[in-house]
C-alpha cells in the first residue's frame, strides 16, 4: 500500500558529487556522494536500504534497561503467585474430583432432568428430602439447646460445680486460698462475688446439716468474700424472698394440711430458723435495719424466737450454738460499753 511505504520523517538520500572546479587543489579529497536530508513525505516507496537507514536514523527508545529487568522480574514475581494461588490443597483437590465423579454418575442416570440441567429427577428428590430433614433436625437441636429447660440445667450445673469447688477449698481451711479460689471462681463462671456468697449459702442451708462447724464454715466464707454488712444484710433478705416464692410463707398453724404440705411447711420454718440465726451472728451479718427477714416471711418476734429455738434443738447441738450466740452479744456489750464515755472523764 501507498500510505505504508512513504515515511514523514527526515531521509538521507545519496546525490552526486558537484563538478570538480579549476580553483580545488590536487591534494584535495576525491570527490564523494553528498548525503543530503530530504524533509517530507515522498512521493514514491522507498527502497529496502532507505528503510534500513531511516530506521538507523530514528532516535532510540530512552527507556533505562536496569528498569526494564526491574520490570521483567516483577512480572516473572507476578506469574510466580499467580501459580501459587492456583494450587489446591489435597482436600480442596479430592472434593473436586468428588464432584466431577458426582457429576459423571448424574449424568449417566436415564430419565427425565430437572429443567435445563442435566441432573435426573430421581436423584433430586431423595436429595431435596434429605435436605429438608437435616434443616429440620438442626432447627429443633438450636431450640432445644437454647430452650429454657437446658438453660435451667445449665445453671444448675454451673451451680453444683461452683458450691463443689468452695468446698473443696474448705477443706485445706486457708482463707488466703479461699480468696484466691473465689476470684478463680468468678472468672471461671462469671458470677458477681455477691451472686456466689449468695449461692453458697443457699446450698449450705438447703444440703448441709445447720451446727456449730457448718457455722464457722460460714462466718470464715463471709469474712472470705469482703462483703459489706449492708451487702450480707440484702443477700440474707434475697434468700429469704427466693424461700418464699418456692415454698411459701411461714405458718404457725399446720392443722388441715396432707402430708406433703405439711412437710413443705415444716421445711420452711427449718429455713427460715437458720437464716434468722445468721442474720443474728454479729461476725456474720450486723443488725440494721435493712433486714427485714421476719416480714418476708410473715412472722412475728415471738414466734420467730419459737422457731429459733425448735431449730437449735433440732440442731443436736444447742449448746455450742447458744454460745456463739451468748458471745457475739458479750462482744456487742462490750463495744458499747467502751463507746460510753465515763462519767468521771
Amino acid at each position: 500500500m501507498a500510505s505504508s511505504s512513504t515515511c514523514g520523517c527526515t531521509q538521507w538520500l545519496l546525490r552526486p558529487p558537484p563538478p570538480p572546479s579549476s580553483s580545488s587543489s590536487p591534494s584535495s579529497l576525491p570527490n564523494l556522494p553528498i548525503l543530503s536530508p530530504i524533509r517530507g513525505r515522498l512521493p514514491y516507496p522507498l527502497s529496502s536500504s532507505s528503510r534500513l537507514l531511516s530506521t538507523m536514523a530514528a532516535p532510540r527508545n530512552n527507556s533505562n534497561p536496569i528498569t526494564s529487568k526491574k520490570e521483567e522480574e516483577n512480572q516473572q514475581n507476578a506469574d510466580g503467585e499467580e501459580e501459587e494461588e492456583v494450587e489446591l490443597p489435597w482436600i480442596e483437590e479430592k472434593a473436586l474430583d468428588l464432584v466431577e465423579f458426582s457429576g459423571s454418575v448424574a449424568q449417566a442416570i436415564p430419565g427425565p432432568r430437572v429443567g435445563r440441567s442435566s441432573f435426573p429427577w430421581i436423584l433430586a428428590i431423595p436429595l431435596a428430602y434429605a435436605g429438608i430433614t437435616f434443616v429440620i433436625a438442626f432447627v429443633r437441636t438450636v431450640q432445644k439447646f437454647n430452650s429454657p429447660k437446658q438453660k435451667r440445667r445449665k445453671l444448675v450445673n454451673k451451680n453444683a460445680m461452683l458450691c463443689k469447688s468452695i468446698d473443696e477449698v474448705f477443706l485445706n481451711g486457708r482463707d488466703e486460698e479461699l480468696q484466691s479460689a473465689l476470684n478463680g471462681l468468678m472468672q471461671k463462671t462469671g458470677f458477681s462475688r455477691e451472686e456466689i456468697f449468695r449461692k453458697y449459702i443457699r446450698y449450705a442451708l438447703n444440703e448441709k446439716p445447720f451446727n456449730p462447724e457448718m457455722v464457722a464454715t460460714l462466718i470464715q466464707f463471709r469474712k472470705a468474700s469482703l462483703l459489706d454488712d449492708s451487702q450480707v444484710a440484702e443477700i440474707l433478705n434475697e434468700i429469704s424472698r427466693r424461700i418464699v416464692r418456692d415454698k411459701g410463707p411461714v405458718v404457725m398453724d399446720m392443722s388441715g394440711y396432707s402430708e406433703k404440705g405439711f412437710k413443705r411447711k415444716l421445711a420452711v420454718q427449718a429455713l427460715f430458723g437458720k437464716v434468722f440465726y445468721l442474720s443474728e451472728l454479729p461476725e456474720f451479718c450486723s443488725r440494721d435495719s435493712s433486714l427485714v427477714i421476719k416480714e418476708i416471711f410473715g412472722v412475728t418476734d415471738e414466734d420467730a424466737e419459737k422457731i429459733r429455738m425448735h431449730t437449735l434443738s433440732e440442731a443436736g447441738a444447742v449448746d455450742s450454738l447458744e454460745k456463739m450466740m451468748d458471745t457475739s452479744d458479750t462482744e456487742d456489750s462490750s463495744e458499747d460499753d467502751s463507746n460510753t464515755p465515763s462519767p468521771n472523764a
